[in-house]
């Protein structure tokens, strides 16, 4: 009966069919990415002051331009992700709720990032934010790696890029959280070295393909 009762809660929890997963994971990133300009008011001034007081919004949209940036750059590989799979776990659903569930949150960190920008704490949630997004994001990656839940066409050379590439954005803002304990403007600034260091990858990527192509 034990035995049965397993057979039939992975029955249930898990199958080929990733669709409804898909969609539901793009509607929650969808909402995410729309409530990080909702806080973003048209400023109610004179048209005098208009221009300054847009100028004073900056921080605001730096925190909505880079959240969106990273939300997307997220979204993407959580898309890539899923087209590659066969099928799917009671284990990877739970970790996509886990990210989802971080998501549901970049607006806050945003507004944190906006407002307390100058602050070492406002720095620490919205890195932690992101951090939390990206090592999830890495966690199923690996997770699906280790359960054979690829098809078997996926190039294997593909899946080795992805397990390079996938800890880059969320170890860099896990890292600066301690540089922005001591300057907050110092980990804002190591921010940057993610496009160094993915452009970076890409170019060893090209490379890679390139030499296997001539040999």
């Amino acid at each position: 009966m034990t035995e049965n009762s397993g057979s039939f809660k992975r029955g249930l929890d898990s199958g080929p069919d990733i669709e409804r997963t898909m969609f539901f994971s793009d509607a929650v990133f969808a909402i995410a990415m729309t409530l990080l300009a909702v806080d973003i008011k048209a400023p109610d001034v004179p048209a005098g002051e208009l221009g300054r007081a847009v100028l004073e919004q900056r921080p605001e949209f730096f925190a909505y331009a880079l959240s969106f940036a990273v939300a997307g750059a997220y979204w993407l590989s959580h898309h890539r992700l899923f087209r590659l799979l066969k099928g799917f776990t009671g284990g990877l659903q739970r970790l996509n709720l886990l990210l989802l569930f971080f998501v549901a949150l970049l607006a806050y960190a945003t507004d944190m990032l906006a407002l307390q920008d100058n602050t070492s704490l406002g720095v620490v949630i919205y890195a932690a934010a992101l951090g939390l997004i990206g090592s999830v994001n890495t966690l199923m990656w690996s997770y699906c790696r280790r359960r054979g839940l690829f098809r078997d066409d996926v190039n294997p050379d593909l899946l080795r890029y992805a397990r390079v590439r996938a800890p880059v954005t969320p170890a860099v803002f896990l890292l600066s959280i301690p540089i922005a304990l001591l300057s907050p403007a110092a980990a804002e600034l190591s921010w940057l070295s993610i496009l160094v260091i993915n452009l970076g990858l890409r170019f060893w990527g090209r490379r890679r393909r390139s030499a296997g192509a001539d040999a």
